[in-house]
């Protein structure tokens, strides 16, 4: 009795290593900032592109007719944006040094797993380590391109917006193909006019109101040029 009490002992023993082992590893492989590193390092075979851009919103009091503009980006965060005039173009799952800013100046926590939800996707919530900043985020990160499929952003008394990003494989590289915004804000923006000669970039109607902002920009990436080369006189305009 005394052998098989003590291999009993072993055996638990045994299956508390294995089960504590198990655990460390799925920690370690699900840890926040190493998910964002593989979004980092899927950016870093592109050393430079450039897309042409359609921008369409529907917004109300914001009047901006459908734009098409050029967007030109360089490793490792030269980014920039040619138009005439008025244009949105939000920068998210565009620039992979956003990664490594995201994790230094905030707080990550491993919401989800591939394994626990329909997405097949990383979601991670982010809270800034800066008190003074209200707006919290959540991404959700594909688990097989490593791309930023969603981020949602709040803020207390502000509102929220959505991000949903939609990819093409460009030579081997996840690249935007479309991406919208959803805003759902507590309080509607200033009225934006139309871009004019005496006011090129559009100007402000009035203050803001207190009612609430609901609206959509839809922007679609066309005619990517990936690692063709770009002079950093295009950044310095």
């Amino acid at each position: 009795m005394r052998y098989l009490y003590r291999g009993k002992r072993i055996l638990q023993t045994f299956l508390f290593f294995c089960a504590t082992l198990v655990a460390a590893l799925a920690e370690s492989q699900y840890r926040p900032d190493d998910i964002l590193i593989n979004v980092r390092d899927r950016m870093n075979s592109v050393r430079d592109y450039s897309a042409e851009v359609n921008v369409s919103v529907d917004i109300p009091r914001l009047r901006m007719p459908v734009k098409k503009v050029h967007i030109y980006f360089k490793q490792p965060d030269k980014f920039a944006v040619k138009t005439s005039g008025f244009a949105i173009v939000p920068k998210i799952g565009l620039l992979p040094a956003q990664m490594a800013s995201i994790s230094k100046n905030a707080e990550m926590f491993l919401r989800s797993t591939p394994e626990d939800n329909s997405d097949n996707a990383y979601i991670i919530d982010i809270h800034p380590r800066d008190l003074n900043n209200k707006m919290t985020s959540t991404v959700w990160v594909n688990a097989h391109r490593w791309t930023i499929d969603k981020v949602l952003m709040e803020a207390p008394d502000v509102g929220k917006t959505v991000v949903k990003i939609h990819y093409q494989n460009i030579d081997g590289v996840w690249l935007p193909d479309t991406t919208t915004v959803f805003l759902d804000m507590m309080h509607s923006i200033p009225e934006m006019q139309r871009p004019s000669v005496e006011f090129p970039v559009g100007y402000s109607g009035g203050a803001s109101s207190d009612e609430p902002l609901n609206g959509t920009i839809r922007i679609r990436f066309d005619n990517y040029r990936v690692n063709q080369g770009i002079g950093d006189d295009v950044f310095n305009e």
